[in-house]
């Protein structure tokens, strides 16, 4: 299946052309062959998602915008996203804004659903995606309960089992470890199809997979090669400076649920510390962080700073957990709408908080007016860490910090957060952003943490 987009210009806004609107891309064109294996780079607040929505006539048809110019499926014009469902997938960057379901196997139905697929049939390809994807444990487990990671692999299920000819990956190598990240590049490497990927950075997966790497920037597509995409990524990292003593400590903490056990047996993060904890998809890294954060109900065991014993409420004042999900924590209007909600606990003067206000929003190069649930996936994040940056919390908990943004951009937040001496806890499936900025890493392994030689 070729794809073709013919110059393409795109602009945020209504259909009204007196009102003014946000231009994302001009005159862009891109050509990708019966399959050909694509890859487009590009920094947050690009227009990556928007480009895959318009790839799948999802933009403006479903979303506020003017759209220009012609895109073709192997050479023919169609009018609605229902038009290609029978040859065309998608995989969302966030998955859980699209799922209409309650259990993953109802999800990876209902595609086939869509196409009219007989039962029996449906039956055998559904199991046969969920074992492909090691979900068939989670058939039936609510959504809203599946990792980060699992429900990623939800997504890619649901994408491939209607066995796509086109099929476009949105950041879909974010929040899988390195087993599934593997299984995802084999699938896109091996099948028949054309696939377009997008992506903030260059991963280790990416070498010798595409037939051609793209750059997206200030609404132009620009074709470079692997090596040029490589060291675009490359980053420098100043380790923090401990600016007081302390530590965070954990001991004996255990977590049950059904089908779910958890224990760490130690841990610990000095002030002014960056420590690194990785993990298979599912094994309990989140978990750990509501622990820390008093945000799940621990089974044994105790928690202390400088020493003393910690309840509940002086965990979520001390520890500031960026959530893998930015929608989890953003609600307000504006950026500054956001920033400003944090300080309202400070007596201090309006004018004096929007100042306050006005450096954090330029610290992590944000507009302060700009409509917080609009902003992409990546800014979203960015916006996460500015909150907790006024909020001065000596501890952090960063979950897949670095997904959606790219490693720069990442390193970048760690740093900014720990300016102040601050321990910083990166959960993260980057092994090699871990070990450019970590001192020391724990690992989950078969449901207990350790801490890695």
């Amino acid at each position: 299946m070729s794809l073709t987009l013919e110059d393409i210009s795109f602009s945020y806004g209504t259909q009204d052309e007196s009102t003014a609107a946000s231009v994302l891309f001009e005159h862009l064109d891109l050509e990708i062959a019966d399959g050909e294996k694509v890859l487009v780079l590009g920094q947050s607040g690009q227009g990556k998602s928007t480009l895959c929505s318009i790839v799948s006539l999802l933009a403006p048809q479903y979303t506020s915008g003017r759209l220009s110019g012609r895109i073709l499926h192997d050479g023919v014009e169609h009018g609605d996203a229902h038009d290609i469902l029978d040859f065309f997938s998608l995989v969302p960057q966030n998955p859980s804004d699209w799922f209409l379901t309650g259990t993953a196997e109802d999800e990876v139905a209902l595609p086939l659903e869509a196409l009219g697929t007989g039962h029996e049939q449906m039956a055998s390809r559904v199991w046969r995606e969920l074992e492909a994807w090691g979900l068939e444990r989670y058939h039936d487990t609510p959504l809203g309960e599946l990792s980060g990671g699992e429900r990623k692999r939800v997504a890619l299920a649901c994408a491939l089992v209607t066995r796509p000819r086109l099929c476009v990956y949105d950041e879909s190598f974010d929040d899988l470890d390195a087993r599934w990240k593997a299984r995802l590049r084999e699938v896109i490497a091996t099948g028949p199809g054309s696939a377009l990927v997008t992506s903030c950075r260059f991963l280790d997966e990416f070498d010798g997979l595409f037939d051609s790497i793209w750059r997206i920037s200030d609404g132009r597509l620009e074709r470079i090669g692997q090596e040029e995409a490589r060291k675009a990524d490359a980053f420098t990292f100043t380790p923090p400076r401990p600016m007081r003593t302390g530590c965070l400590e954990v001991h004996g903490l255990s977590f049950h649920r059904p089908g779910f056990d958890l224990s760490v047996p130690s841990f610990h993060v000095a002030a002014g510390e960056v420590v690194c904890l990785t993990g298979p998809n599912g094994s309990g890294k989140s978990t750990f962080a509501r622990l820390v954060c008093a945000l799940e109900l621990k089974a044994s065991g105790d928690i202390t700073i400088d020493g003393v014993r910690q309840s509940d409420g002086d965990l979520m004042r001390r520890v500031g957990y960026v959530f893998q999900n930015p929608d989890h924590q953003i609600f307000l209007p504006t950026v500054r709408d956001e920033l400003m909600s944090c300080l309202d606990h400070l007596a201090i003067g309006r004018g004096e908080k929007r100042e306050k206000v006005d450096r954090t929003a330029e610290l992590f190069a944000l507009d302060p007016d700009e409509n917080a649930c609009l902003m992409s996936y990546g800014r979203r994040k960015r916006l996460q860490c500015a909150i907790y940056h006024l909020l001065e919390r000596p501890y952090y908990i960063l979950d897949e910090i670095e997904a959606a943004l790219p490693a720069s951009d990442g390193a970048h937040m760690v740093e900014l957060l720990s300016s102040r001496g601050a321990g910083i806890i990166v959960i993260s499936h980057d092994k090699a952003f871990a070990r450019r900025i970590a001192s020391r890493s724990y690992t989950i392994e078969e449901g207990v943490m350790h801490e890695v030689q």
